[in-house]
C-alpha cells in the first residue's frame, strides 16, 4: 500500500470513529432524562482545538456534563449538586505506545463546597475542557488514591483549583472501556457507573 493509500485509509477511520463517537454522544444525552436521572447540562461537548499547535487540529477526546435532574435548578442554569463529566478519550499521548491502554471512557463526579455553583456564570463553552480534562490527567495537580476500583482525586492546593479548576474538592472517577459500551448497556455502564461513584 502506498503513503496515498494509508492516508486515506487513516482518515477515513477517522470519520468513522467521528461518526460512531457523535451518535453516542447524542444518544446518550437523549437517554440521560428519558431513562435515567441525569439531565446534559451543557449542550455542546468540551474539547481542546488549536489552530497554531497541530496536536490540537485533531480532537482525542470529548467531554459531555449531567447533573441529576432532581437537584435545584439553580439562575445560572446550573443545578445545586455535583457534576457528572463523561470523558471519551480515544489517545492519550503519554500512552501511545502502551498497547494496553485502549480507548476508554472516564467517568467523574466533580464535587463543589456547597454554595459554590450559583456563583458561576451561566453555561460553558466548549474551550473550558480543561476545567474538566485537566484535573483527571495532570497528576502534579492532584493527590490521587484508588478505592474499591475508583480513583479518588484532591486537590493538592485548594487555591489553585479555585482559580483553574471551578473550585472542584473532589472527584471520584471510574475508566471503562469505550468498546465495552453499547446502546443496549449506556444506561447500565454509564448513568449507573455515575449513580454508583
Amino acid at each position: 500500500m502506498n503513503s496515498t493509500d494509508n492516508v486515506r485509509s487513516a482518515f477515513h477511520v477517522v470519520y468513522k470513529t467521528y461518526e460512531n463517537i457523535h451518535k453516542l454522544m447524542d444518544y446518550t444525552k437523549t437517554i440521560a432524562s428519558a431513562e435515567s436521572n441525569y439531565i446534559n447540562v451543557v449542550d455542546k461537548f468540551l474539547r481542546y482545538k488549536s489552530d497554531n499547535e497541530f496536536s490540537g487540529w485533531l480532537i482525542r477526546d470529548f467531554i459531555l456534563i449531567f447533573q441529576k435532574q432532581k437537584h435545584q435548578q439553580l439562575e445560572n442554569e446550573w443545578r445545586d449538586g455535583p457534576l457528572y463529566v463523561m470523558e471519551i478519550e480515544l489517545y492519550d499521548r503519554e500512552t501511545e505506545m502502551d498497547s494496553t491502554h485502549l480507548p476508554c471512557i472516564h467517568l467523574s463526579k466533580f464535587i463543589y463546597k456547597n454554595g459554590d455553583i450559583q456563583d458561576w456564570d451561566k453555561g460553558c463553552s466548549p474551550t473550558n475542557h480543561w476545567v474538566f480534562f485537566d484535573p483527571l490527567h495532570n497528576k502534579q495537580t492532584m493527590r490521587i488514591t484508588i478505592e474499591n476500583n475508583c480513583s479518588i482525586l484532591t486537590p493538592i492546593n485548594q487555591d489553585y483549583s479555585v482559580r483553574n479548576y471551578w473550585g472542584v474538592e473532589k472527584i471520584v472517577s471510574k475508566q471503562i472501556p469505550l468498546m465495552d459500551v453499547t446502546a443496549d448497556n449506556v444506561v447500565e455502564k454509564i448513568f449507573a457507573t455515575f449513580d454508583s461513584l
